[in-house]
């Protein structure tokens, strides 16, 4: 369902299932093909835990150009952990923005506008109606998924684009997994009005400590708003365990970077 490919440099995987689509262009991005050195090697996409706005800089100008798109083309907004949705019903030129945002999720129509999100562990989640046309992004942590955002942009696709739950494809990109999120009895508790929660927990290797999988609690939630399971799409790919391809906070003691995770419209 999903595989690794690679334009220039730039080393990144892809659901099979939105390859498929003839008008998008996607990439949930590894960390490899950038020039960002250190705890951030290679294709860092952030300046704000250390590395240099230049070297983050340089790194979109490599994805653009890998991409054959323009920097000026992305959009991303400043990531809180919280439950806020933005529509994108315009052209990234007519819009006012000074300076990214406060969101965690993005919806557009408009196409040549790469929504993205950052991620290091957080699950990043793409949605597709493949007939209305119109894509969104969400960044899931545990806070966001306790929130429940990814119910929350499915809503308002069905609810303000008129959407259809069976023409909606979700793609749950790479993310920390169960086998190394432990997480405390807040956590927990904050999924109290999740019904399934306990498919998604399980008893952690400490007393008082739980095993997360997030993955799994946005797959659910997504399917309790009426999305066929046959239409969510999973990388099952840990970042912590796999930090030689992807940026792990939890793995890496919060000294690390930020890879990109993006989804276009191509222009028809």
């Amino acid at each position: 369902m999903f595989r690794f490919s690679k334009k220039g440099p730039v080393e990144y995987l892809e659901a099979t299932a939105l390859t498929a689509c003839n008008f998008l262009t996607h990439a949930f991005c590894t960390r490899r093909g950038g020039i960002s050195e250190g705890n951030f090697v290679s294709l860092n996409f952030s300046s704000t835990e250390g590395d240099s706005k230049k070297n983050a800089r340089t790194n979109w100008r490599i994805l653009a150009d890998a991409f054959n798109l323009e920097v000026a083309q992305f959009f991303v907004v400043n990531q809180v952990h919280g439950e806020k949705i933005l529509t994108i019903d315009r052209p990234l030129a007519e819009l006012v923005v000074h300076e990214p945002p406060q969101f965690d999720a993005i919806i557009t129509d408009q196409p040549g506008v790469a929504i993205g999100i950052k991620t290091a562990d957080c699950v990043p989640i793409f949605f597709v109606d493949k007939v209305k046309r119109i894509i969104g992004v969400a960044h899931a942590g545990w806070r966001g998924t306790s929130l429940a955002i990814a119910t929350k942009l499915v809503d308002t696709l069905i609810t303000g684009f008129a959407c259809r739950a069976d023409d909606i494809i979700a793609a749950i990109g790479p993310a920390i997994g169960p086998c190394c999120y432990q997480v405390d009895d807040p956590v927990f508790d904050a999924m109290t009005t999740h019904k399934d929660r306990e498919s998604f927990f399980s008893p952690g290797r400490e007393k008082g400590k739980w095993m997360l999988d997030l993955p799994l609690a946005n797959r659910l939630q997504i399917i309790g708003k009426g999305i066929p399971d046959r239409n969510i799409y999973m990388a099952d790919c840990c970042t912590s365990c796999n930090r030689d391809m992807f940026y792990s906070h939890r793995g890496e003691a919060g000294n690390t970077g930020r890879q990109l995770n993006f989804i276009m419209l191509t222009v028809s």
